[in-house]
């Protein structure tokens, strides 16, 4: 991955060749649990960190229901 924040005119794909096979050039990579993309700027370890945050959020929502509001002879009494 070429990491840059200057605007290039040249070509930014670059062939690199190990035992006569081409390594293809990524966009993002991961290094010390950061997303790094090749502009610096992100935003795609921020979307990644908002995926992980709403599973988080939604996992809660369906466990503290069981163990929010009434107990269930509450429940029973109110219904009786």
């Amino acid at each position: 991955m070429l990491m840059s924040r200057r605007r290039r005119k040249e070509k930014k794909e670059i062939e690199i060749y190990v035992n006569n096979t081409i390594i293809k050039q990524q966009n993002t990579t991961k290094y010390l649990g950061i997303i790094f993309d090749s502009k610096l700027t992100f935003r795609d370890h921020i979307n990644h960190i908002e995926e992980k945050c709403l599973k988080l959020i939604f996992s809660l929502s369906r466990l503290a229901k069981i163990t929010w509001g009434l107990k269930q002879e509450a429940m029973k009494a109110i219904y009786i």
